[in-house]
């Protein structure tokens, strides 16, 4: 806390997945804010409306740090999917087809090599449990 107690109170602004001790700061203050949500195969972008925040990742937790600026301060994020996924070739399915041709409804209308799978919503081709297009689970 500053030494000055009559000193403007600011709020920190943050949406869902954020964690903090408070939600209002006083200009001088350190503050320190965690966002526990992780997801594998996912990067995450950060935005911080203070000046010099630090951002790091301790024990599976982004942990942003930085000094309470004299206003508001707003944190958010951004998230992209990394999953990787068969591109464009034979046997790829897209939601939009190139000319119009028609994408195989399921699995069995085309001959996947083991261990693959055609997604049931969006047709992409997919290894792991979850499609690296929609994020739809693999069906049973």
């Amino acid at each position: 806390m500053t030494d000055d107690p009559g000193a403007p109170v600011h709020k920190l602004v943050h949406g869902w997945g954020f964690t903090s001790e408070r939600t209002e700061y006083r200009k001088g203050e350190a503050v320190k804010v965690l966002f526990p949500y992780i997801a594998t195969d996912t990067s995450y972008s950060f935005y911080v409306d203070g000046k010099d925040a630090d951002i790091s990742y301790e024990d599976g937790i982004f942990v942003i740090r930085f000094i309470m600026p004299d206003h508001d301060v707003e944190v958010s994020y951004t998230s992209r999917n990394t999953m990787v996924c068969r591109g464009p070739g034979p046997g790829f399915f897209s939601m939009n087809p190139p000319g119009g041709a028609e994408r195989p409804a399921s699995e069995e209308d085309v001959a996947l090599p083991e261990g693959e799978w055609a997604c049931e919503h969006c047709g992409a081709r997919n290894q792991g449990r979850f499609c690296c297009e929609c994020g739809s689970s693999r069906p049973r």
